[in-house]
């Protein structure tokens, strides 16, 4: 592997890692299939800032949440790979753990004064508890119709 791939590689499971560890931490317990849509969503909001959706959507949300992946199904398949590397990774180093596709926090957060650079906003929250509602085959489901 060439020296710039492999440091695009680290730079991607990097960033991944953060916006996981910081899910894991707000929301306590995830799926794997919510923790790959969502850590996507969150990436992909902080270079589209100007979301259609905001924080005062409340009808529908999980729903327009997934509808953000639509026609982006090529960039969501390539960034997979570095989700996965990145929840192994946070495993493997007692940060989160994993069992029956749930993920969980292992090991209590750092005090830092630091914002995360890759902060979930306030409508993808809300898109996140209320995917708690949706069975794991119902949520799929959802996404596939919509990439």
């Amino acid at each position: 592997m060439s020296k710039l791939k492999l440091e695009t590689e680290v730079f991607q499971v990097s960033i991944y890692c953060d916006i996981i560890l910081n899910l894991i931490i707000k929301h306590k317990i995830l799926s794997v299939n919510k923790v790959l849509v969502f850590s996507y969503l969150i990436k992909k909001e902080r270079f589209i800032p100007n979301n259609i959706y905001n924080g005062n959507n409340t009808q529908d949300i999980i729903y327009k949440c997934i509808s953000v992946l639509s026609g982006d199904y090529d960039e969501y398949c390539s960034s997979i790979p570095y989700i996965i590397k990145a929840i192994h990774l946070l495993n493997i180093k007692g940060r989160i753990g994993l069992e029956n596709n749930q993920l969980y926090c292992l090991s209590e957060p750092e005090k830092s004064t630091d914002k995360p650079i890759y902060r979930e906003s306030l409508f993808i929250e809300k898109a996140i508890e209320e995917s708690r509602k949706l069975s794991e085959k119902q949520f799929m489901r959802e996404v596939m119709n919509n990439v």
